[in-house]
């Protein structure tokens, strides 16, 4: 589209930034758009909850056109609980915004001096008073603004957690979608941002090239149709891992002391069939990932999208939850918060150890699902012990003193994925630029797939073909496309896609050179921002305590290993020894682009 939107909430004003075409063009979009912006127009060294920060919502090439599975978008920031390059992605009916509307992406700035929600739509944008809204749950604010906009309407919005700074805060989507990691929400709630509403008559954006792109269409639909691997994910979404997960050891139950769960099928994905009341997809999307469920708790009927492998990890097996319905109630209150079930399940994980070790005064324990939901409020509304464990568990760790049992990343709590079984995560963990992270390198992919050994071998092979799926997972993040297409999606349909959408002639080397320019300028911003070699490493947990997995066998990580993936990496990216791109490397890929 050549424009950027930028709102300024401080002076409720708004102007359009043009970006030239060869840049766009560089960077594809999404990911290397809101990487750019970010470098170029944040200072260094900001306080992440403060007005400079940035909040920015980049589209990609692919996204509002009638791409299947161009059902994602991106949301960039300074991470309020890292302090570093923070992204997230989100599904549900944005990710055709801000295209649709006629801009590559929306950055908003400043601060509004009173809670305050927006509407971007065709006719411009619409500041309005949100005072009402401010302290509603997400469901209570979505369903009040869809009364007011209409089912068509896009909602985004924060839960009390943002409103409270909680550093984990999610930005929600349609009420079930959550920009959960990195904690937007609470750039949002430092912004006095209550909510976004994208309205638009454009139901899609053309091509440059349509006879090419639909001849692209074609091919992708019938790969689709073909899947068995996306037949499973609609069947079950996402969690038939809960099976194999505990059926190889990687299952992190009880605050990573273990990984695998007694009772895992009781959240595992019969249990999920059985309260399923049918898949429910994101926009654009024909593999309907999402589960819509209906179950009976102690709390009440609950209806929602939700339960992934994420939620029955970081809400069951983490904290010892082993009933589906306690299961759902607390992921439903994590939305409703507007919570990162990731990051707080890790917490309350931390917590309950604590508590064990006479650190904290709070009576809570593995799968006490009552005094876990009291905690969970605590912690959206910063009360007692809440106040501390609402800034993530490296911020908790350090004041009470327990770093030494702290399970983190450069200040990000891990997913569902134990590095001492599938070691291909122990470079995903230790390299991914916004902390512990499956998605950048979708390292647990490779080690399952066996496509680069088994997953407990640590070699030269396996680092390359790191690098190559972070590459290719850079290009799902910068078109956009949902990486559950990984399976029927490759390097050449997405530059055909590219190429078609755009109206240029990129040759296979030009758009792998665009993914490692994108990579260099991340990696430089989190430089700038204070990050080196001795931050890309494990926690310690993961290098002293070995696990046992159901068949006895013994699982552990040695440093050398850790210390092999990080050389081999920085050498096969021709990064220094600080792990940040060479001069050569950045004349090449950077020249023109930043300074």
């Amino acid at each position: 589209m050549g424009k950027i939107l930028v709102i300024d909430l401080s002076s409720a004003k708004t102007e359009e930034i043009q970006i030239s075409r060869e840049i766009l063009t560089k960077l594809i979009g999404g990911r290397g758009l809101g990487a750019y912006l970010l470098y170029k127009m944040l200072p260094p060294n900001v306080d992440p909850l403060s007005d400079e920060n940035l909040l920015i919502i980049a589209n990609g090439p692919l996204n509002g056109t009638r791409m299947p599975l161009a059902s994602k978008v991106g949301i960039y920031f300074k991470s309020p609980l890292t302090g570093i390059f923070g992204e997230s992605y989100v599904g549900g009916s944005l990710p055709r915004f801000p295209k649709c509307i006629g801009y590559d992406a929306v950055v908003f700035r400043g601060r509004a001096p009173k809670p305050t929600y927006v509407v971007i739509s065709d006719d411009g944008v619409e500041f309005r008073n949100a005072l009402e809204l401010w302290g509603k749950g997400v469901v209570e604010t979505d369903n009040v603004l869809r009364k007011e906009f209409g089912k068509n309407a896009t909602i985004v919005t924060i839960g009390p957690a943002g409103e409270n700074l909680v550093r984990f805060a999610a930005i929600c989507v349609d009420k079930w979608r959550q920009a959960g990691r990195c904690g937007g929400g609470a750039v949002m709630g430092s912004k006095n941002l209550k909510a976004a509403v994208f309205l638009s008559d454009t139901p899609y954006v053309s091509p440059a090239r349509d006879n090419e792109f639909q001849d692209v269409i074609s091919e992708l639909i019938t790969r689709i149709r073909k899947s068995r691997a996306v037949s499973q994910m609609r069947r079950l979404g996402t969690s038939g891992m809960v099976y194999t997960a505990n059926k190889m050891g990687f299952f992190p139950t009880r605050y990573w002391s273990s990984g695998f769960m007694d009772g895992w099928e009781n959240i595992g994905p019969d249990a999920v069939q059985k309260i399923l009341v049918h898949p429910h997809p994101c926009w654009n999307c024909p593999i309907a990932c999402g589960r819509y469920v209906k179950v009976k708790t102690k709390w009440g009927t609950i209806e929602m999208d939700g339960v992934d492998y994420e939620v029955l990890f970081s809400l069951g097996g983490l904290i010892g939850v082993n009933k589906i319905e306690n299961v759902v109630y607390l992921n439903y209150l994590a939305d409703d918060l507007g919570l990162d079930a990731i990051s707080l399940g890790n917490v309350i994980g931390f917590a309950i150890e604590a508590a064990k070790r006479g650190k904290v005064k709070v009576e809570i324990d593995y799968s006490d699902a009552d005094s876990i939901v009291k905690l969970i409020m605590d912690i959206a509304y910063r009360r007692n012990i809440g106040r501390i464990l609402a800034d993530g568990v490296a911020r908790a760790a350090k004041e009470l003193n327990l770093e030494e049992i702290a399970v983190h990343v450069k200040g990000l709590e891990p997913p569902g994925y134990d590095p001492r079984v599938l070691k291909g995560m122990i470079l995903a963990y230790a390299t991914s630029p916004r902390g512990a992270c499956h998605l950048r390198m979708m390292a647990y992919y490779v080690d399952l797939a066996g496509l680069a050994g088994e997953p407990h071998e640590v070699t030269e092979r396996k680092a390359r073909k790191l690098i190559e799926f972070e590459n290719f997972m850079t290009a799902f993040d910068s078109l956009i496309l949902c990486k559950f297409g990984r399976s029927v999606v490759d390097f050449e349909i997405m530059l055909r896609a590219f190429n078609a959408a755009i109206g240029v002639d990129f040759s296979m080397s030009e758009f792998v050179e665009a993914l490692e320019r994108i990579l260099a300028i991340i990696r430089l911003f989190n430089y700038r921002e204070g990050i080196r070699k001795k931050h890309e490493t494990l926690p310690t947990r993961f290098i002293s305590d070995k696990i046992v997995d159901s068949k006895g066998k013994v699982h552990e990580i040695k440093q050398e290993e850790i210390d092999f993936f990080l050389n081999t990496y920085y050498r096969l990216r021709n990064y220094n020894e600080d792990g940040i791109p060479t001069e050569n490397v950045k004349r090449k890929l950077l020249g023109g682009i930043i300074e």
